[in-house]
């Protein structure tokens, strides 16, 4: 055996032994998001609403649309143990508030710094905004470097990385959001009215959460929900 192939081999013992990719970067098989099927009741067995869905935002007295009852693909408070499951926005649905009053849906790609920043900001606070009404739901757009497919891979180090506790989704490319909605930047943030799931802002750029879920919950608590 040559030199040249024994410093290769040893080079690739290393490699296995620390645990790494020896070819310089991982190769990950992009995530299949198909479309799954999901719920059209909440837990209580109320039907969600059907009429006008959309993803426009209040506008004063105006009523923003209902956020359309789409289903992902994610893990549920971050259980990865559990395995991929099935959330649809029907889950959230709550119109007599008896589990929470806002939903604050983030959409994120994996690889942004400002996405990163604002999610370590959330973690923070995941607790104290549950305890007021608010439910987190993360959507994964892209993966952990720009232009790469999205790989579930991605999504696991993602829930590791940034210690999430809230539910956090896949929705590849935006092509359930993003059919509905322009999404010019992440973190694309919306608060939505689960009595009725209304859209009543839509923001993107790092947010302070924990003022974002206050200015929701004052909302919903000033004004009835829309039939």
């Amino acid at each position: 055996m040559n030199a040249r192939v024994l410093v290769l081999m040893i080079g690739w013992l290393l490699c296995v032994v620390a645990g790494v990719a020896c070819s310089g970067e991982d190769v990950l098989e992009p995530f299949d998001d198909i479309d799954v099927v999901g719920r059209d009741t909440n837990p209580e067995g109320d039907a969600y609403p059907t009429d006008d869905w959309g993803m426009r935002p209040r506008n004063g007295r105006t009523p923003g649309q209902r956020v359309p009852n789409f289903s992902f693909q994610g893990y549920p408070d971050s259980n990865k143990k559990a395995g991929l499951q099935v959330v649809s926005f029907a889950d959230y649905y709550d119109p007599l508030q008896l589990h929470h009053k806002l939903l604050f849906l983030v959409g994120v790609s994996a690889y942004c710094p400002h996405c990163q920043a604002e999610t370590r900001d959330i973690v923070a606070n995941t607790r104290e905004m549950q305890d007021g009404g608010v439910r987190v739901v993360q959507v994964m757009l892209e993966g952990g470097k720009r232009g790469r497919a999205l790989s579930i891979v991605d999504l696991d180090r993602w829930v590791d990385a940034m210690r999430t506790e809230f539910t956090v989704l896949i929705d590849a490319d935006a092509r359930r959001l993003g059919s509905v909605a322009y999404i010019a930047a992440v973190p694309w943030n919306v608060l939505i009215d689960t009595r009725s799931m209304e859209v009543l802002a839509i923001a993107s750029g790092v947010l302070n959460s924990r003022e974002a879920a206050e200015v929701g919950i004052t909302w919903v608590d000033s004004n009835s929900a829309r039939p």
